[in-house]
């Protein structure tokens, strides 16, 4: 039989995943007490989302090794990609415990408060992360997360400059960070810097066509440009890659608004009421558009009901009213 050598962490394409599983399952079936093989086999169940599996052959692993610290941080993975975010950071911490010189632990544990809204803590995974020594891939995969998510954090933060010093740093790093180039697009954005948005919007996207997020930003910036056309087409796709893609859904109906094709916008906000019927902004553009057709009475009702989700949009409603009674005059 083959010899493999397997990476505790990352990502890789599904066909190579699959191929990886099957190997993998003659290594387990060949010493089924094992506890490597038995961690190399959840790993190649959680590379194919098989979680429930990969979870019973990690748990199989601790049991019999317990401790091995790659079953321990790959399960924090799976914990964080099902939301169970407190079972994360209690797994990455405890792989911290079993090997502190591992630097993977420390940007899922960081990932996983990030996630849960703990942003300190965070933040101190995260800077954790990109002062450890340790090389290696799983390491690399490591600092990409931790450098691009902290330039997220301070991005989102209003921090722009040390956001952009960060992404720049990531894609230094890895040119092939998709992440990176969509995020940096978005502080070119919000620097009014729409050529350069585009650009790492496009790269991106040609790192990974379906980066669903990607396509939709790439969307708001034709649409600031007012290229109507490529708005639609990249809001469209955004909605094929992702058909419950609320916002998309209201973009492009947006779109639709001002080249007056209505029925077509008052189908993309139903979808997205469908999908989300506690979306304010949606029920608001509903009310505009039906508003702008001469339909008073659904108009008033969704304002009455966006109001009820969210006081906050009623000077919002006020304005965007009189701006469709100006439209309608003339």
């Amino acid at each position: 039989m083959r010899r493999l050598r397997v990476r505790w962490l990352g990502r890789v394409p599904y066909a190579e995943a699959d191929e990886l599983q099957r190997a993998l399952l003659e290594c387990a079936a060949s010493d089924p007490v094992a506890a490597l093989a038995l961690a190399r086999r959840g790993e190649a169940h959680r590379l194919l989302n098989d979680y429930d599996a990969s979870l019973a052959d990690y748990a199989r692993a601790i049991e019999i090794n317990p401790r091995s610290v790659f079953p321990v941080a790959n399960r924090a993975e799976v914990y964080r990609n099902l939301g169970k975010y407190d079972l994360a950071i209690a797994e990455a911490t405890k792989a911290t415990k079993i090997d502190p010189a591992l630097t993977a632990p420390y940007a899922i544990r960081g990932l996983a408060y990030e996630s849960a809204e703990n942003i300190t803590a965070a933040k101190a995974d995260f800077q954790k992360t990109l002062t450890m020594k340790e090389k290696g891939k799983d390491a690399g995969w490591a600092q990409d997360q931790a450098r691009t998510h902290l330039a997220a954090i301070e991005r989102k933060a209003g921090n722009l400059d040390e956001a952009l010093r960060l992404y720049d740093a990531a894609i230094r790093g890895n040119s092939s960070l998709a992440a990176a180039y969509n995020g940096r697009g978005l502080v070119y954005k919000s620097k009014g810097q729409p050529d350069r948005a585009l650009a790492d919007f496009n790269q991106a996207i040609v790192i990974d066509p379906g980066y669903v997020e990607a396509h939709f930003f790439r969307g708001t910036a034709h649409f600031d440009q007012g290229d109507l056309e490529r708005a639609l087409a990249d809001y469209t796709r955004a909605i094929v890659l992702d058909p419950n893609f609320v916002e998309a859904y209201n973009n492009r109906g947006v779109v639709y608004v001002t080249l007056k094709n209505y029925e077509r916008a008052l189908a993309d906000y139903d979808r997205a009421v469908l999908v989300n019927p506690l979306s304010a902004s949606t029920f608001l553009n509903r009310g505009l558009t039906r508003l702008l057709i001469g339909q008073a009475t659904g108009a008033e009702e969704d304002f009455a009901h966006c109001l009820s989700l969210d006081q906050s949009l009623k000077p919002v409603i006020e304005q965007r009213i009189n701006l469709a009674k100006r439209w309608m005059a003339k």
